[in-house]
């Protein structure tokens, strides 16, 4: 098992050098930054939730919490890990495993077609690369493209009970994804115009350091609700989280804002499906099921988009209650995979409460 960071050579020596890394990227906030603007329904956890702690729900149904309230002020609670990364293609049916070469070392893959473009895929906090929905995201690519699909399985260090550990370590995956993409650009002749970054909450974090580390200027970044606490709230520093100046063009999609997931805009495009936050249409239930099932909307929405005959149809608007209003039917641009990459500013647009979700364009 390697070090959680390339950063932590010293670790072992220096118990102290992760937490002075982490606190480097945190950046004072002004205005509010309460939770309870986000949520159209009653906060049955008192006023601490979700600027201190949230009931975090998982892709398995398992009930978890998160205290962000403070960093960690000794490295009891490390969990060691690595990142593994699969490669899945029209060719093979079993997912290939890819490694980063030692040094001065061409990448090799049986199955990997350096004339197809890549797409990356990673998931968040206690999460796993065989989850549903991102083998259904893998899956959709694949029934209508010819890609190279790459997922990134970091769950040693995800399902780290202690959150700011999991969420510290989304730099060193990030650091090794974009050295993956760095070997194969390399080896065949590529760069960063090929590649499709999509991440899931923490995952959204870790495409953003891909990027950062990478010598490749990544032609896209798909963030899937990424995670707010030690990201938004507290603001860390543009380098310490996901925002537009990662790749040509940022996209994000708000389903759980303001607890689970980003309630600013972020990206290039931002996208509010529902305004963004919980609860999302067909998320019944307590209060952390809710909020689960509406920070998992994004990456529905998301593979829905793929291979869907009904678009995601959004349209650019000041905010959701001009929106509701009927102001804003002007410039429609659709969500997920298809978006146009000149597409500015945030979007919103109503979903069904199950599938298909999307609705197709606003009716008059």
């Amino acid at each position: 098992m390697g070090y959680i960071f390339s950063e932590y050579g010293k670790l072992r020596r220096n118990s102290y050098l992760v937490l002075n890394i982490m606190q480097m990227g945190l950046h004072d906030v002004t205005g509010s930054t309460s939770l309870t603007y986000a949520l159209p329904y009653e906060n049955e956890q008192g006023p601490e939730y979700g600027d201190e702690w949230i009931y975090f729900y998982d892709d398995e149904g398992n009930t978890h919490t998160m205290n962000f309230s403070t960093l960690p002020q000794e490295t009891r609670g490390i969990i060691f890990g690595e990142a593994y990364f699969y490669l899945y293609t029209r060719r093979n049916t079993d997912p290939e495993q890819l490694f980063i070469p030692e040094e001065n070392q061409l990448f090799s893959s049986q199955y990997f077609n350096s004339s197809n473009n890549i797409k990356v895929v990673t998931h968040g906090w206690y999460s796993h690369e065989k989850t549903e929905w991102l083998q259904e995201i893998k899956d959709a690519f694949l029934r209508k493209y010819d890609f190279n699909v790459i997922t990134v399985d970091w769950s040693e260090l995800a399902k780290n009970p202690a959150y700011p550990w999991s969420a510290f370590s989304t730099r060193y995956v990030g650091k090794r994804t974009g050295k993956l993409l760095d070997t194969i650009a390399e080896t065949y002749g590529l760069n960063g115009g090929v590649m499709h970054l999509m991440g899931h909450s923490l995952g959204s974090h870790v495409m953003g350091y891909t990027a950062l580390f990478s010598k490749q200027r990544i032609n896209r970044i798909t963030g899937l609700d990424p995670a707010r606490p030690l990201f938004e709230l507290p603001l860390m520093a543009p380098d310490y989280r996901l925002e537009k100046s990662d790749a040509e063009f940022v996209d994000i999609i708000h389903t759980c804002g303001g607890v689970y997931g980003y309630r600013r805009s972020h990206g290039h495009a931002d996208f509010y499906p529902n305004d963004g936050c919980p609860k999302q249409p067909g998320c019944e239930g307590a209060q952390q099921v809710i909020e689960g099932c509406s920070h998992g909307r994004s990456t529905l929405y998301f593979a829905e988009s793929i291979d869907s005959k009904v678009p995601f149809v959004s349209y650019p608007c000041e905010n959701w209650e001009r929106f509701e209003s009927g102001e804003c039917k002007e410039n429609p641009t659709n969500m997920g995979y298809p978006v146009s990459t000149n597409s500015r500013g945030d979007h919103y647009l109503n979903t069904n409460s199950e599938p298909e979700f999307a609705r197709g364009p606003s009716e008059d």
